[in-house]
């Protein structure tokens, strides 16, 4: 077998106070199945055995199992015995350790429980040490691009943009607290079919017009969508676009100087947007940027054999690989998505220097095509770890949204919805505040509500939008979580009050219920570790609880911490008590407050400290 170091680390040093115990009870694991007396019993040494890992210890379903548990079924499996006859071997031959006090064994499992002063204690030191840091799990240096946010010109930004904005922000942050550098960048389809079609109903039917301001993106979708339903009427049409395409491509200087103006109004919508929802990039690309270096590109591939002509069109033919046939070029010579985007892989690395990955966040009808865009550029002898993190529709209760019908919700539909419900509450709930007071609480609840409503469960999941649902102060839901932080802030803005200083040293014995307020906190580092682990881990990874780059992990933990925050604020005591109790509970609280503050940073949301 192998070191106790390089058994019980695996990714790096016992940092928290949970590694710690993980990285014990895995010391411990290894010594029983080292002993004698264990070998005599299961009659069959341990040369071929891998050696236990914390990679293997689980949260029990029930947290009154224990407090971690190891399963026992590949043990079982290499021994030739059962699993609860392992499991209770393991359990009868362990010798307790400065965080793990005992073990018993149910079932296949072993169940550890954690000397509660010993535990309680490590975790306030690890908060005092980390602060604002708390939740970091540094690992292996990485320098990554996050590609998000690639709402297109000439029509609106809607509730469906939304679930990109805030996968990417929280991907970043996630990546971010994982020790990664990380390079957000945006991707904005400025040219392209949509846009002469918009632009040719604008000239044929609109000509002069203006939108109102704070209107463009509704104005530019409506002329989209009416656009759309002109050509499906009469196909005749599509003759007469496609040359307005043509025109964009080759730089007609009148069709160039409505593009221009028409996409400002579109860019200057985005920036506001964007702006609003927390959404902060290094670079943003666009594809006028790469179409003509891209069109290059594949005459290029054409020349030295790479690609070939198809009816006219420039492909590559990746059947070989399962993959279809790759469109490149369209016959009548405008260029595609990927015309575009082999270019744009390429001056992103070459932009950035030592990138290790390229993530690109980007709904999940596009699958295909970025399997074929990788194969296609490795092909090519563009070699680069690329990821597409993909997500599913989000629809509202009334049904499915298309720009080419003209039934979304825009984005600002969409917010004031969501106002007037965060308005409405905020005032009944407080009705001697002033409206600025009033307006900054509702927005900040409203932002939660939006974020944490498209976070809270896997991205590959669709989502059926309930206003009033995701607005509310109960259940699974953004505010319910930072009403827990509230409540936290609440408690300490009290004890400031009553003039309560904070003990540097933490008396006296932890309670259960403190225990389990602080064992919940305790969790946050490796949840960030899983939820930003990414799908290097490959299918086996994921099957053991890994994460694809999830936020979805990190809003269940901030929602079980929030439940734990408000069992202890109902059943635990803080300010009735004095001496030691109080500054033990108030540090307890401090945690619980900055876990839940790190837990919504990390999902792109406010905390607020009163609501």
């Amino acid at each position: 077998m192998a070191t106790e170091k390089e058994q019980t680390t695996g990714n790096g040093e016992a940092d928290t106070s949970l590694q710690q115990a993980e990285v014990e009870i895995c010391g411990a694991m290894n010594g029983v199945l080292q002993s004698n007396a264990v070998k005599d019993e299961l009659g069959k040494g341990i040369d071929g055995l891998s050696p236990i890992t914390k990679d293997l210890l689980e949260l029990p379903p029930d947290r009154g199992l224990g407090d971690l548990c190891l399963p026992c079924f590949s043990l079982a499996k290499y021994f030739g015995q059962s699993p609860a006859a392992i499991a209770k071997i393991l359990a009868d031959n362990f010798k307790s350790t400065p965080l793990v006090v005992s073990s018993q064994s149910v079932g296949p499992y072993v169940n550890f429980r954690f000397d509660r002063n010993s535990f309680s204690r490590t975790v306030l030191e690890d908060l005092a040490h980390d602060g604002e840091r708390y939740g970091n799990y540094p690992g292996q240096a990485e320098r990554l691009i996050v590609e998000y946010g690639q709402p297109n010109t000439h029509k609106e930004v809607h509730v469906g943009h939304l679930r990109n904005l805030f996968i990417g922000l929280s991907v970043m942050r996630l990546l971010q607290a994982a020790g990664k550098t990380v390079i957000p960048v945006s991707y904005i389809g400025d040219v392209g079919a949509h846009v002469s079609r918009c632009l040719w109903a604008y000239k044929k039917f609109h000509d002069g017009e203006r939108p109102e301001p704070g209107q463009e993106g509704k104005f530019l979708g409506a002329i989209y969508t009416e656009a759309t339903r002109r050509i499906e009427e009469d196909e005749t049409l599509k003759a007469e676009v496609s040359a307005v395409q043509q025109a964009l491509e080759s730089g007609d200087p009148e069709w160039t100087a409505l593009w221009q103006e028409t996409r400002q109004w579109s860019l200057d919508e985005m920036q506001s947007i964007f702006r609003e929802v927390g959404c902060d990039f290094d670079r943003f690309y666009y594809e006028s940027e790469v179409e003509g270096p891209g069109k290059k590109l594949v005459r290029e591939l054409l020349e030295q054999g790479q690609a070939e002509v198809s009816q006219g069109a420039i492909i590559m033919n990746l059947e070989s690989e399962d993959l279809g046939v790759f469109l490149l070029l369209k016959s009548d010579g405008n260029s595609l998505y990927a015309t575009k985007d082999l270019e744009l892989a390429q001056l992103k690395f070459s932009e950035y220097k030592n990138i290790d990955t390229s993530i690109h966040i980007v709904d999940n009808r596009q699958s295909l095509y970025f399997r074929q865009l990788f194969a296609a550029l490795k092909r090519i002898g563009f070699d680069k770890r690329m990821v597409h993190l993909a997500y599913d529709f989000v629809t509202l209760k009334e049904g499915a949204m298309s720009s080419r019908k003209g039934n979304v919700i825009t984005y600002a539909e969409f917010r004031d919805e969501m106002m007037r419900l965060a308005g409405k509450e905020t005032l009944d709930r407080h009705p001697d505040w002033n409206p600025k007071r009033l307006h900054d609480v509702a927005w900040t609840v409203v932002e939660g509500a939006m974020k944490f409503a498209m976070l809270r469960q896997d991205a590959e999941r669709p989502i059926v939008f309930d206003f009033e649902e995701a607005m509310s102060f109960e259940g699974f839901t953004g505010p319910y979580v930072q009403y827990a932080h509230a409540r936290m802030c609440s408690i300490e803005a009290k004890a400031a009050e009553l003039g309560s200083g904070s003990a540097s040293d933490i008396a006296g014995d932890f309670t259960e219920g403190e225990f389990a307020a602080l064992r919940q906190v305790a969790d946050l580092p490796k949840t960030v570790f899983v939820a930003s682990a990414g799908s290097a881990r490959g299918e086996a990874g994921r099957k053991k609880g890994f994460g694809d780059f999830n936020p979805s992990l990190v809003a269940q933990y901030a929602f079980d911490l929030a439940q734990r925050a408000n069992d202890f604020y109902r059943d635990v005591p803080v300010l009735s008590v004095d001496g030691q109790d109080r500054a033990r509970r108030l540090a307890i609280v401090g945690a619980l407050r900055l876990a839940l503050e790190r837990s919504l940073y990390l999902l792109g949301i406010d905390a607020p400290k009163e609501m």
